[in-house]
């Protein structure tokens, strides 16, 4: 009982001395984080931000438990704008995740493979519009309870909004147009994040969960980009597996945008792609709308499908000869109640692929995989998954 009694006091000690901190056009977003503890919140009034305390990132936070707040309103926004060459819009993570922190790769932060690692325990964003940036508008590298809510990413280029090696994430009602490189939103290596009721169109890939575990893609509406949603696992990452993902009642329409993709997996992946469940363990994709994309309404393959088409990479079948641990096929996917209707009706130059696209898809790979309840129109040519149990 007296621990219980002395955790209520330091929690109510804590609570009271949070802080809040008022941002208004021709401040400094930048400098009221550097004068924030753990739980204080930086409230930032409507108006255009141009940090410039760093010449690659608009804003970086360090520190655990930072809340910002954009107090945007109907034709008043919180906007963040490049400065002129800056990469990153909002960057959170431990010091030692810092992009000028060796290994200095952005996509494999060192918290998963340090027995010393660092983590930032709580962030969040809401409010905000992050424009122009050349990599990422938002970026996590290593957070423990985040969210990102509310928020617009507009022109950002490689990735709108990207977690990475994060976890207990809620990402809830933003849009992102514009990111022409790869995903809207990204979810990379990452555990227990939800993404649900986000807006996401003209982009290259709307939204990707990659080699993550227990994360969920719910009712956003994607339109309007190369492909919609992908679930995949790709090798030589610090995590190799991808599992338990669940994809349900989102709206997947018209993902027919020109695929500008000049390497990596998405650069073969056909435009006109709504939900691809490229490998991985465990995936559900339930009681989505997939309507109008030109190749392929919802379709499960193998890794290898698409990989063995690369250049200069190792063949597909090698990948677990490398890592043992790695598996390229799709196992234990379940496909059901789903609604499609007009896709797989643009020819495919690549046989391959035309000999497949359609509502429903499979390039008859791994073991495990079922559909059942689904409203399509079924082809003559593709292959039929068994039906579920």
């Amino acid at each position: 009982m007296r621990f219980f009694i002395t955790l209520a006091v330091l929690l109510g000690a804590a609570a009271a001395s949070a802080r809040t901190f008022a941002v208004h056009p021709g401040g400094s977003i930048q400098t009221a984080v550097n004068g924030a503890s753990a739980g204080d919140r930086i409230v930032v009034h409507p108006g255009t931000y141009v940090e410039t305390a760093s010449a690659d990132i608009a804003l970086t936070i360090t520190r655990d438990g930072i809340e910002l707040v954009g107090l945007s309103t109907h034709g008043h926004p919180v906007i963040l704008q490049n400065a002129g060459n800056q990469s990153y819009g909002v960057w959170a993570s431990p010091v030692n995740s810092l992009p000028t922190t060796p290994p200095g790769d952005d996509e494999n932060p060192p918290c998963d493979h340090q027995e010393t690692a660092a983590v930032l325990t709580g962030f969040s964003i809401r409010g905000f519009t992050i424009r122009g940036f050349a990599i990422h508008g938002v970026h996590l590298a290593c957070v423990d309870r985040f969210s990102i809510v509310d928020n617009r990413s507009e022109g950002n280029l490689v990735y709108g909004l990207f977690p990475v090696l994060s976890r207990h994430g809620l990402m809830l009602g933003n849009v992102v147009t514009g990111t022409t490189l790869d995903a809207a939103i990204y979810v990379g290596q990452s555990d227990d994040v939800l993404i649900a009721g986000n807006r996401v169109r003209d982009s290259l890939l709307g939204i990707e969960i990659e080699n993550s575990r227990h994360c969920a893609a719910v009712a956003n509406e994607v339109q309007d980009n190369t492909a919609g949603i992908l679930v995949d696992l790709l090798p030589f990452l610090q995590r190799d597996t991808q599992r338990s993902t669940l994809v349900a009642y989102n709206s997947v329409h018209r993902n027919n945008r020109k695929n500008d993709a000049t390497e990596g997996l998405l650069s073969v992946l056909p435009a006109g792609s709504g939900i691809v469940v490229v490998g991985g363990h465990g995936t559900t994709v339930l009681a989505n709308d997939v309507r109008g994309n030109g190749f392929a309404g919802i379709a499960v393959a193998s890794l290898c499908f698409g990989w063995d088409r690369l250049q200069d990479v190792p063949p597909c079948n090698d990948l677990s000869k490398i890592d043992p641990e790695f598996d390229p096929e799709p196992r234990d996917d379940r496909i059901i109640g789903n609604r499609l209707k007009g896709n797989g009706t643009m020819p495919q130059s690549d046989p391959a692929f035309e000999a497949i696209r359609g509502d429903l898809i499979w390039d008859g790979s791994g073991t495990g995989n079922c559909w059942s309840g689904n409203s399509f129109t079924p082809s003559a040519t593709s292959l039929q998954l068994p039906a579920c149990d």
